[in-house]
């Protein structure tokens, strides 16, 4: 058994809703509250290029953690929107450990 039937017209995602989606992605992998993350969107070779800003959640290798956290941001982002999604760089601000409850 195939699809469902063919329906005319297609599905378009504003770039206020792609940054969403790419912020709540962005936030998850990193472990940080969606309202502390930031991104921008942006343009790389004609596919949909991710500036994510934020902080980490705090483990021993962070760096590492970054560098996995960005391929599947860029990844994860590319399933959820049907987008093609060519680079996602993420800048650390900070660290978030799990008994903050405040913002820095």
């Amino acid at each position: 058994m195939t699809g469902g039937p063919d329906v005319p017209g297609r599905v378009e995602i504003s770039a206020r809703a792609l940054n969403s989606l790419a912020r709540a992605v962005a936030a998850e992998r990193l472990g940080a509250p969606a309202r502390r993350v930031r991104v921008e969107l942006g343009d790389h070779a004609g596919a949909v290029a991710l500036q994510v800003t934020g902080p980490i959640r705090a483990q021993q290798d962070v760096v590492g953690w970054a560098v996995a956290a960005a391929e599947r941001v860029r990844e994860r982002v590319g399933e959820l929107s049907g987008r093609r999604v060519g680079s996602a760089h993420i800048e650390l601000t900070g660290i978030v450990h799990e008994h903050d409850s405040r913002v820095r």
